[in-house]
């Protein structure tokens, strides 16, 4: 890494470790680090991640800073994985640049702040980023089955997770060079370990009849088709707002410019069809209800990646 971007990344990270110590805990936190004293292999709401991690961190202390370097932790590493994938799929300057943008990125900025699912989402999405390209794009067979773990332990901190798949077929299925792995065994027996790693969930839905499924499709998806296009309207301009606009639009006008490449390029392609996938599947719902803004979130993990190849190749320098 860059030294000056390693200084800007280390800055960053303790200057939150000053600053979260005279923060009051937000109810969010207050309610997972109730569940932290309370371990289930999963609750009404959410995913235990968040629990087991708060557990973990307050081992010794149940100050707030304590609870809140979850965050942290979870945060900044990230950021590392959003690095470490950039340099594997592109080049040093473009990782460099990567570090840049994700803490400028306000969603990403607020979770080191604030203890929510969201951050473990976060890492575990960047985590499972790092193997698919390791495994898909640079052919190292174990990190397909090391991307299968880390898909599980992203599940495990929120169901919306589940939303990288069909971004993986897509990929799949319009890269004819990767389009073989399909008839193999090497993905569906990784989409089994996810399955295993999660299966902690699946067995508390089973004896609570599937009560905390139930609740969160019907919490994201719409039950009443009225449709609203001013919930198309806020969905847009949260997309744009809380992604920061010197990266959502850079992001849109470079997939407009590298449109040709897209599916010649399968490096673009992974990254590019989980964001598409994500980012069009809450345009849709948000026709006919409100989407928050860090639902979307995870999408932009990639999207980063890919606008930091392009800012890297054209030598862009006013986004960053």
């Amino acid at each position: 890494m860059n030294p000056k971007v390693l200084v800007l990344l280390v800055l960053v990270v303790f200057t939150h470790l000053i600053f979260n110590q005279s923060l009051q805990l937000h109810y969010d936190e207050a309610y997972y680090w109730v569940w932290s004293k309370n371990l289930q292999l999963s609750y009404y709401d959410h995913p235990p991640m968040i629990a087991y991690l708060i557990r973990l961190t307050t081992l010794f202390s149940d100050k707030e800073v304590f609870i809140r370097l979850a965050a942290v932790i979870c945060s900044t590493t990230t950021v590392v994985m959003i690095y470490k994938t950039t340099k594997c799929l592109f080049n040093q300057k473009s990782a460099d640049i990567a570090v840049m943008l994700a803490l400028a990125w306000p969603l990403l900025e607020g979770t080191f702040f604030i203890t929510t699912i969201d951050s473990p989402l976060l890492m575990f999405w960047s985590i499972t980023l790092y193997c698919l390209s390791r495994g898909l794009i640079l052919g190292e067979r174990r990190f397909i089955y090391f991307s299968g773990i880390a898909l599980g332990c992203a599940l495990l901190s929120k169901y919306t997770a589940v939303l990288i798949l069909p971004g993986i077929f897509l990929f799949l299925v319009f890269s004819p060079a990767k389009r073989h792995l399909l008839l193999g065994k090497d993905i569906y027996l990784a989409l089994l370990l996810a399955i295993i790693v999660f299966s902690p969930v699946i067995i508390w839905n089973y004896q609570h009849d599937w009560v905390s499924f139930a609740f969160q499709f019907h919490h994201g998806v719409p039950s009443d088709k009225q449709l609203n296009l001013a919930g198309l309207g806020d969905y847009i301009g949260s997309l744009l707002g809380a992604a920061n606009p010197f990266i959502s639009v850079p992001l849109l006008v470079f997939m407009y410019i590298k449109r040709r490449q897209i599916f010649k390029d399968p490096r673009y392609l992974l990254l590019l069809s989980i964001f598409v996938f994500v980012v069009l599947f809450f345009a849709y719902n948000s026709l006919y209800k409100f989407m928050e803004a860090n639902w979307v979130a995870p999408a932009f993990i990639g999207g980063i990646m890919f606008l930091s190849a392009c800012l890297a190749e054209y030598n862009v320098k006013w986004v960053y």
